[in-house]
């Protein structure tokens, strides 16, 4: 962090904090502070009340670097201290008059934890951890894939650390990401939207209507502006990924053939993946299908796209699949229509995985 630097149009995640919610979503552009703050909260935290943080990555792989460099963009703002990392141990002290010093068990600030083997945790007590960092939990469309069942073991590694119903404190979980895409494993299960108003506080923030859960879209117009007129502004200025650096758009999604279906159609089959059931319906006078949540449990025709979907009373995907085979051939042609974000992107997976 260069000195001189002004953070104050970095994302305050105490303001956050006010709306009291167990697990915080954070989505906002590259570079807006969204780390740095939750840093912040938990320096603070030891400091004032010696409380520890926990911090999350997918991968060992995705730790190592992240781990190691954890504290260099944010101790410039605590020139009295010290840091350290050691394995996976984050270390925080006054500076002490004698150099050598050793560190102790009381200088320890937090742990880092890797979901994919967050398994082998489940008997170790974390009994001063009060804030979790989930950092990048949104993928992009690289290589790395989301761990299977990602939701079901951040919740399992969020229980072995918080043991909810006993005297453990109460554990705060925020949850980063730049803004990739709506359709996401934890979007789906959790059934989260995007906000579409400000708060008091000037923040984009949605709460689910019966979770603990909030979903904030950083939207710093100061930190915009100033990222939008920098050389690297320019540089991206007018394309895609500038939507996505400096806007905060989200970078896989666009609007591209999303339409609702008009009231002339009729149902042409359901199809379920990865447990969720869509409806594909006719429409002969546009020459279009539409791809809903609206299904038609009546209808007998039922698709089901892998085998952990396959159910009695469903025909799983094979080249005798004669509506699903018109389906793929009418997206081929343009002809198909999606009536929302999720959808569509859920849909461009199966058909990359479908052969047919």
């Amino acid at each position: 962090m260069i000195e001189d630097f002004d953070t104050s149009v970095f994302w305050d995640g105490k303001k956050t904090l006010t709306h009291n919610k167990l697990i915080n979503i954070i989505v906002g552009n590259r570079g807006g502070g969204k780390s740095y703050g939750c840093k912040k909260i938990v320096i603070d935290n030891f400091i004032n009340k010696h409380e520890q943080f926990g911090y999350i990555r997918r991968y060992k792989d995705d730790s190592k670097d992240s781990t190691s460099e954890f504290f260099k963009d944010i101790k410039l703002e605590y020139p009295d201290y010290e840091f350290k990392v050691e394995g996976n141990k984050f270390y925080m002290r006054l500076s002490p008059e004698n150099d050598k010093q050793k560190w102790c068990e009381d200088d320890i600030i937090g742990y880092s934890f890797i979901l994919s083997t967050a398994n082998n945790k489940k008997s170790i007590p974390y009994p001063f951890i009060t804030t979790l960092i989930f950092d990048e939990f949104l993928l992009d469309d690289g290589f790395q894939r989301y761990v299977p069942d990602e939701p079901l073991k951040l919740l399992s590694l969020y229980e072995t650390i918080a043991r909810p119903s006993t005297p453990h404190p109460r554990v705060v979980l925020f949850m980063l990401a730049n803004a990739i895409s709506v359709t996401n494993p934890y979007f789906l299960f959790w059934d989260l939207k995007m906000p579409t108003k400000q708060d008091k506080n000037g923040k984009w923030i949605w709460k689910h209507p019966s979770r603990p859960i909030l979903v904030e879209d950083v939207r710093n117009e100061q930190f915009i502006e100033n990222k939008r007129n920098s050389e690297f502004g320019q540089l991206v200025e007018g394309t895609k990924y500038a939507d996505y650096s400096i806007d905060n758009k989200f970078l896989l999604d666009d609007d591209t053939f999303i339409q609702k279906k008009s009231g002339n159609c009729t149902f042409y089959f359901t199809m379920i993946y990865k447990g969720m059931k869509f409806g594909c319906w006719k429409n002969a006078t546009e020459g279009l299908l539409y791809v809903s949540n609206d299904v038609d449990n009546t209808f007998p025709l039922v698709y089901s796209l892998t085998t952990k979907d396959h159910r009695p009373n469903t025909m799983l995907i094979n080249n005798h699949a004669t509506r699903f085979r018109t389906f793929i051939q009418n997206y081929k042609l343009g002809n198909v229509r999606f009536e929302n974000m999720t959808i569509k992107n859920m849909c461009y997976e199966i058909l990359k995985m479908s052969s047919l």
